[in-house]
């Protein structure tokens, strides 16, 4: 199990649709691993305060997945000190 991997399985993981030793070998690289410890944490606090908010009106879908893309980027590359571009 890796990082990108480990955080690819989040939603899987809070939903429990994952077979257990899917579930085991994700416990195990989490108990070793603090960057994706903080991750699911941060990813399972979104979930929960993104459920009291009302959905925004103004944001595409093209800019949530541009979010996305740039969060795994921060978390999850060895440049992660550079600012990734935003166009």
């Amino acid at each position: 199990m890796n990082c990108k991997l480990c955080s690819a399985l989040f939603q899987e993981f809070l939903e429990k649709s994952l077979c257990e030793e899917v579930i085991t070998e994700l416990e195990t690289h989490m108990k070793t691993c603090k960057k994706c410890r903080v991750m699911l944490r941060t990813y399972t606090l979104t979930i929960t305060l993104s459920q009291k908010v009302d959905p925004p009106c103004c944001v595409s879908t093209d800019k949530i997945d541009r979010l996305k893309k740039i969060l795994l980027e921060r978390f999850f590359t060895k440049q992660s000190a550079q600012e990734p571009s935003v166009r």
